[in-house]
């Protein structure tokens, strides 16, 4: 009997760590909940918590960090349809262009609060709460408990998390959902139970009910469970995953059967937002559309610059916009928990659940990959159910390593419990997709300039992180001096330019002499032939804006040289403090913002 006390105990002691660690962040939420939105004096429940225990919650973030009083929260935007929705609803599973979860969240919330906006703010402080000790679960299924109480506290702190969780929206239960969902997933894989198969279900079926985009990541990973699995094993999982999908169909569709009884959609809760996207894009919005026929007709217009932005929308945009609230707490862990995030993302390839991590994590940013450079797609709070897989593919680097280094210490023939030709396999396929994944980020550039010219858009090459494909020898690294710049640091200094036909363009050139006071004269040439002579002067409200046309017999179709020759060019040391960030012995030329490209579309050009 005490040995089985005892092995309880210490089943449960990381479950009881992840809820002090969540019953923490809770703490911190209420903090930002009643710095942004004040003491709440009723009912006496709401009281107690803003007044009384909010002075604790004060206490425990950094000192340097301090929230902005909203003067009128949730006006306008989702929170304030929220609101309203949750009001108006008549039955869970009524049709609606917003999914049930949430909204019953934000009814209960308005219940506990006595009817007052800040209910919706409530409803989501609890879904980012819930997401603390989801991120635990999810890290001690992929990995170790260790890892998801690492992952957890992480999640609990970070304070971009941590601002968003009162304002109100949605993402913050979505979040939770998912990292429940996916560790659902991930336990049904390792052991196919009755049990497990039901808890899944459920689970996939209640994120549905919050986003019913959910489906793209669900759908692949059930998929993927059986492509990645023993064959002698496949039997039974495929029965309990028929389970599963048996019992997420029965909690996510009633409520797509009532809404292709209301409105003939049952996908009507995706298919509407179309029109928002539309609308961003100054297209027509006026005629419904669906998701599917937005995306073909985005395709057909324009298939480079979607495969661009779905590749940015996929790979980088959603990594590349977090750990900026880990600072306050520790100066440089964002940078740090950042490159120990990647170093964790390549390990999954290696594992069984690593990879089903990643299928799950892609599917789920599907949904944004096409749209996230529209209106406020690129918000935070869009890719925030990315986070977590983020935070324990950092937690489980280090850890990692730990453990190995233990087990070889331990035990001196200790060998990698995956075959070595497993490991070079792995190894071969991460280092040849990460080399596709860089030639993509730099070289697609160059084809989305060359069709949007083709589509006769006015088109620009602009500085900044992906501008290698243009600015080649002869330029410095792109800097940030007010706007981002490249400083000619030889002479010529050349640009490519893609050009999609032999035809006359204008080009637009906005440059500024290096020093304000001394005007330069530069040579411009193209594919090394005289295209205009410029008289560069400074104008400090504005940069220089310099218009050169192109006739036809100039220009060939494809790849084509922008040539400027500065001459004398003037040495960094004198050009003042502005380039101090280049060598002191460089010489420079000119500061180009960029080239702008204006198709001429006349009769006959």
């Amino acid at each position: 009997m005490p040995s089985i006390s005892t092995s309880v105990l210490t089943r449960a002691l990381p479950h009881l760590f992840a809820l002090a660690i969540a019953l923490y962040g809770g703490l911190l939420r209420l903090d930002a909940f009643v710095g942004k939105y004040g003491v709440i004096e009723q009912p006496a429940l709401v009281r107690v918590a803003t007044r009384d225990v909010a002075p604790i919650a004060a206490s425990l973030r950094p000192s340097r960090v301090e929230w902005k009083r909203e003067a009128n929260p949730f006006v306008g935007g989702d929170p304030y349809n929220y609101l309203r929705f949750a009001r108006e609803m008549t039955s869970f599973y009524q049709p609606h262009v917003r999914e049930p979860v949430f909204l019953a969240l934000t009814r209960g919330s308005l219940w506990l609060t006595g009817n007052q906006d800040i209910g919706v703010g409530v409803a989501s402080a609890i879904g980012s709460t819930l997401a603390i000790y989801g991120v635990f679960l999810l890290g001690a299924a992929i990995f170790s408990p260790l890892c998801g109480l690492v992952a957890g506290a992480l999640f609990a702190i970070e304070l971009e998390v941590i601002t968003w969780a009162p304002d109100g929206w949605r993402d913050d239960t979505f979040t939770a959902t998912v990292v429940f969902a996916a560790w659902s997933l991930i336990r049904l894989r390792q052991d196919p139970t009755f049990s497990r198969a039901l808890a899944a279900g459920v689970l996939c079926g209640v994120s549905c009910l919050t986003r019913i985009t959910a489906v793209t990541f669900i759908v692949p990973a059930m998929i993927w469970m059986l492509i990645d699995n023993a064959p002698s094993a496949r039997r039974r999982l495929l029965s309990r995953l028929g389970l599963a999908t048996a019992m997420a169909v029965a909690v996510a569709g009633p409520y797509l059967v009532s809404c292709a009884i209301a409105t003939g959609d049952p996908l009507f809760a995706i298919n509407y937002h179309t029109v928002y996207y539309r609308a961003a894009e100054g297209v027509a919005f006026d005629q419904p559309m669906s998701a599917a026929g937005y995306l073909r007709s985005k395709m057909a217009a324009r298939p480079i610059g979607v495969i661009d932005t779905a590749f940015i929308g996929l790979f980088v945009q959603p990594f590349a916009g977090k750990w900026n609230g880990f600072d306050a707490w520790l100066p440089y862990l964002g940078a740090i928990l950042r490159s120990l995030s990647i170093a964790g993302l390549a390990i999954y390839p290696a594992f069984r659940d690593g990879r089903l991590t990643l299928v799950i994590l892609l599917g789920s940013l599907v949904p944004y990959m096409v749209t996230w450079n529209l209106g406020d797609g690129s918000a935070f709070r869009f890719t925030m159910h990315a986070y977590p897989f983020f935070l324990v593919a950092a937690a489980m680097a280090p850890i990692g390593l730990v453990r190995f280094a233990a087990n070889r210490w331990r035990d001196r023939s200790w060998q990698w419990p995956a075959r070595p030709r497993h490991i070079a396999w792995t190894a071969a396929v991460a280092l040849t997709a990460f080399l596709c994944g860089v030639t993509a980020y730099y070289s697609l550039p160059w084809y989305v300039v060359r069709e949007n010219i083709a589509a006769g858009e006015a088109t620009s090459l602009d500085t900044g992180p992906r501008d290698r494909v243009f600015f080649g020898d002869g330029w410095s690294p792109p800097h940030a001096d007010g706007i981002v710049v490249r400083v000619a640091t030889a002479s010529p200094a050349r640009v490519s330019v893609p050009l999609p036909a032999q035809r006359a363009y204008d080009l637009v050139l906005r440059i500024d002499p290096v020093v304000p006071e001394q005007p330069t004269t530069v040579q411009v040439l193209f594919n090394q032939r005289q295209a205009a002579t410029l008289t560069l002067t400074s104008n400090p409200e504005r940069m220089g804006s310099y218009r050169i046309s192109l006739p036809a017999s100039m220009v060939r179709a494809g790849n084509n040289e922008l040539a400027i020759v500065t001459d004398p060019m003037v040495n960094a040391a004198t050009a003042g403090p502005r380039f101090s960030w280049l060598d002191p012995a460089s010489r420079l030329g000119v500061r180009l913002w960029y080239v702008r490209v204006l198709p001429d579309l006349s009769p006959g050009s």
